[in-house]
């Protein structure tokens, strides 16, 4: 069976971890849901919604995740249902935090009274506020990687692997804001849905977590200020690098082109001058020999070397 249910005064919590036949089943006997909306949780992924209709509210949120094997964060699409005395939870795949929060209002009976003892509207609440809270773990890690590859990179490690690194950082603070700021239109959006189980009173809650998400954005762009500053400077260290070795290459072909155009010429299998005169030719590459010492000299008290 890929559902479960809570029940607690006449209001209804089924959480779907898998669509299968029963949880279609359920889903077709016990509500009228719009086929539209169920093309859409048979579907693998949607962009953040609220389709609003008379009896009922579906809902498309997405949760950053981390996905420990890429390393990288990841996007938790949970598709919700919700309309008066019920709210259905479906994962689109596997939600640890979701299943945790379900599984202790299930066995907590001071839990499920805190969060079901109101409306579905406070359930939802309850459960969007946890989610959320929870990917606050994975931006303080986020954070505390970014900070370390700062030190690394101002320290002068400036290898492949600092560089992939970066990259990676990078890749998941822009994913995080990419989950991160429809949602917080979405949750924003609520108050405007004139529904039993989203009065007034609740208002006042959304704010909050509206708030909280307007916090995890301001810390997110902070990050990705960061992530943009140090891609800047380790672009222009490479450059410096790359300019320093050109430099050094230039200067290596000036002082020796003498020497190599001298034994170029006298490599020709030509009537050379003085080639009968084996002293005069022995003078000439030691003043030669010379003349690259001293301008090796100057370079490098001139510090292009």
């Amino acid at each position: 069976m890929g559902f479960k249910t809570i029940t607690h005064n006449k209001l209804t919590w089924v959480n779907i971890d898998q669509i299968d036949d029963d949880a279609r089943k359920h889903l077709a006997e016990r509500y009228a849901f719009h086929p539209l909306d169920l093309e859409d949780v048979e579907a693998d992924q949607h962009t953040p919604k609220i389709d609003a209709y008379k009896e009922y509210l579906f809902i498309v949120l997405q949760f950053p995740q981390w996905d420990t094997t890429d390393r990288a964060i990841v996007a938790q699409e949970i598709d919700m249902f919700i309309g008066d005395n019920f709210l259905i939870t479906i994962q689109k795949n596997k939600s640890k935090e979701l299943k945790n929060f379900f599984y202790r209002c299930m066995n907590n009976d001071s839990l499920r009274n805190d969060w079901m003892s109101q409306n579905s509207g406070y359930l939802l609440y309850e459960l969007v506020e946890s989610l959320f809270h929870s990917t606050r773990p994975i931006l303080n890690n986020l954070g505390k990687n970014i900070s370390n590859l700062e030190q690394k990179i101002f320290s002068g490690n400036q290898q492949s692997g600092a560089i992939l690194e970066l990259g990676m950082h990078r890749r998941n603070v822009l994913t995080f804001r990419r989950i991160l700021d429809p949602e917080r239109q979405i949750i924003s959006s609520l108050y405007n849905y004139q529904k039993p189980f989203l009065g007034p009173e609740l208002h006042i809650y959304f704010e909050d977590i509206t708030d909280y998400l307007n916090n995890l954005w301001s810390i997110v762009n902070t990050y990705k200020d960061t992530i943009d500053g140090i891609h800047v400077t380790v672009e222009s260290l490479l450059k410096r690098r790359a300019n320093k070795i050109i430099t050094v290459l230039t200067v290596i072909q000036t002082v020796f082109t003498p020497p190599a155009l001298y034994a170029a010429i006298y490599g020709m299998n030509v009537n050379l001058p003085y080639a009968q005169h084996p002293s005069v030719i022995w003078w000439s590459m030691g003043i030669i020999t010379v003349f690259s010492i001293i301008l090796m000299i100057i370079l490098q008290r001139r510090r292009w070397l």
